[in-house]
């Protein structure tokens, strides 16, 4: 009781130590913090929700409802838009710990994954010094992922449409929906939320008098694109291995087929060899495309690798061989925060962006070759195929049999039950071979009653002494 009691403290501390290490960078204000500022004055001088009748920024509604809803709270600016980024950081952690509940029995392992996740320093820099807030649409990432896992499958495509209308880098987790969904782990319809959820979001401002065309196509390709005319803006991505300033339009819709053909040739091996899609396959999977997008896609920014950044933490609780991963992609995610932070610094202080792409692709590799190294095409070990309703965590004493499976590989394996393994009775041969003989039961001593035999007899004995003999 003493020993939990302590860590009960230490975690205490730990979560009042995490509010300090926030509390630091209160004041600083970079280029992406002065634009939020503005865009805070515009819906504070327009009287709070009345300004969003009007195109503000490049953010989607539900952005602009939490900018909207802090203009009538008291205190600086500054103060309440980062401590609203850091209520994100506290549901990211959440559901982190979660996603780790769902692999460990009791709470101390989920709550070390928590710990690593509130302290880990991209996740501190950017919310707190940066004045970002992709703790936002990564909360709800974590959070669609977590119920993938428990099989609640409407619950789990309602918190992914709310992130990627919070974000569109939220379609980095896409890809592992498309599995399930491929898969027959995922019912069809319930995408139809999706649409649904997005529209209920963005009605408000809609109501209000925004454009409803212009509204719901702000995250378009066509429009994302005119915000980053480069390849990559001092992302760590495959670009920056490519230093070209020609032909960009090309390269950037080859980048574009490219990324889709990798994505679809993971989720196509994964089917085709009727892997079994447990929790520590879809976390790997989750890990591996919030890596593979924006490594390949064109036009990505530097912060763009943070919900890699919490999935490989979460990836090494599922699998602690794979402790390099989040090392990795940690350091090349967070060294290349310097050239937007410290934008007036000389550049060649920093660390040379191919560098910092080539950890990216190393932990890419690895990740990689951790979700297929147990793959067999044409063998089916437990596959998910068709098994919509159930979940991916089962309930301890569940049946581990294949409903799945097709009637052509049920009957094949009753055939060859009926038609024998020779291996296994070769051994059957050499375990007869080697047992003792059967006792002979003329020679040996009667086997002792068992309890409820002996007072059956016993109680017969008394009866029997009772009874009056006649004369």
């Amino acid at each position: 009781m003493r020993r939990a009691r302590t860590e009960l403290l230490l975690l205490g501390a730990l979560a009042l130590l995490a509010v300090v290490v926030r509390w630091v960078s209160r004041d600083e204000i970079t280029a992406d913090m002065r634009i939020f500022l503005q865009w805070y004055r515009w819906l504070d001088e327009a009287g709070g929700f009345p300004g969003l009748d009007r195109e503000i920024g490049n953010y989607n509604a539900p952005f602009l409802y939490l900018l909207a809803t802090l203009t009538y709270l008291p205190g600086p600016a500054i103060l309440k838009i980062k401590a609203a980024w850091t209520v994100f950081d506290v549901l990211l952690v959440y559901f982190g710990y979660r996603i780790v509940a769902l692999r460990y029995t009791g709470w101390r392992v989920p709550a070390l994954a928590a710990s690593v996740l509130a302290f880990l320093p991209t996740v501190v820099v950017n919310s707190s010094f940066w004045g970002q807030c992709d703790a936002m649409w990564a909360s709800f990432c974590l959070g669609g992922l977590y119920f993938l896992l428990r099989g609640r499958q409407w619950h789990a495509v309602a918190l992914l449409t709310v992130a990627i209308a919070v974000k569109p880098q939220a379609v980095f987790i896409f890809p592992t929906l498309v599995l399930l969904l491929l898969a027959g782990r995922q019912r069809w319809r319930t995408l139809l939320a999706a649409p649904a959820i997005y529209i209920t979001l963005d009605l408000p401002a809609m109501l209000l008098g925004r454009d409803p065309i212009e509204l719901l196509t702000l995250y378009s390709p066509a429009r994302q694109t005119l915000h980053v005319p480069d390849l990559t803006s001092k992302a760590p991505t495959l670009y920056a291995f490519l230093p070209v300033t020609t032909r960009l339009d090309t390269l950037r819709t080859l980048g574009y087929v490219f990324a889709a053909v990798l994505v679809l040739g993971v989720i196509y091996t994964l089917i085709a060899s009727r892997a079994k899609l447990d929790a520590d396959r879809l976390v790997t999977a989750a890990a591996l495309f919030s890596i593979l997008v924006p490594f390949v896609l064109p036009g990505m920014h530097d912060r763009y690798f943070f919900l890699a950044d919490a999935l490989t933490v979460i990836l090494t609780f599922y699998r602690p061989r794979l402790w390099l991963v989040p090392l990795l992609v940690q350091v090349g995610s967070l060294l290349s925060y310097p050239r937007f932070l410290f934008q007036g610094a000389e550049h060649g202080s920093f660390v040379p962006l191919p560098v910092l792409a080539a950890l990216m692709l190393t932990a890419l590799l690895i990740t990689a070759h951790a979700l297929v190294q147990d793959l067999r095409p044409g063998l089916s070990h437990a596959t998910g195929l068709n098994q919509a309703a159930e979940p991916l965590v089962r309930r301890r004493g569940a049946a581990d049999h294949d409903p799945g499976s097709s009637a052509w590989e049920r009957r094949s394996s009753m055939k060859r039950e009926a038609a024998g393994d020779p291996i296994r009775d070769r051994r059957d041969r050499e375990y007869a071979d080697q047992r003792p003989p059967r006792p002979n039961r003329r020679t040996t001593m009667p086997r002792p009653l068992s309890a409820d035999k002996a007072q059956l007899q016993a109680s017969r004995a008394i009866r029997s002494a009772r009874r009056p003999r006649l004369p």
